[in-house]
């Protein structure tokens, strides 16, 4: 009975260990483009990282630069890029941090924005996961 009771909670603390290092999704290579002169908005590019087996999905956002904060979906040609509600993280992928990918719309900034500034993003997930990020205005 004791070596059960020893085998059980050994299963219990490798599982606990397991469970404690699995991977979780992160967002990295954040920036934001310098505004035009006189702008209301800024657009800020966000590499979100998935190493789980799961799509995950960015619903929200929010930044210390704007009251608001809009997700957009990829860039068409010379067409504006759409508001969406959510865009997709594939499962042990990553979305892009470039220029004609989703993004995040800063709208109303609250302060003007300059090169060498930060901007301090958090996303949300569909799974009520929030993930923070510190971008460079550049």
């Amino acid at each position: 009975m004791r070596r059960l009771v020893t085998a059980f909670a050994a299963l219990v603390l490798t599982a606990s260990a397991t469970s404690a290092q699995s991977p979780v999704p992160s967002a990295v290579s954040a920036w934001v483009a310098v505004p035009a002169a006189g702008a209301t908005w800024a657009a800020a590019y966000v590499e979100v990282s998935n190493p789980t087996m799961y799509e995950i999905y960015v619903t929200g956002a929010t930044a210390d630069a704007a009251p608001k904060v809009e997700l957009r979906g990829a860039a068409s040609g010379d067409a504006e890029p759409p508001a969406v509600p959510e865009f997709p993280v594939p499962a042990y992928g990553s979305t892009s941090a470039a220029r004609g990918a989703p993004h995040l719309r800063l709208v109303g900034l609250s302060r003007p924005l300059k090169a060498g500034d930060t901007v301090a993003l958090t996303l949300t997930t569909d799974g009520g996961l929030t993930l923070k990020v510190a971008a460079p205005v550049k």
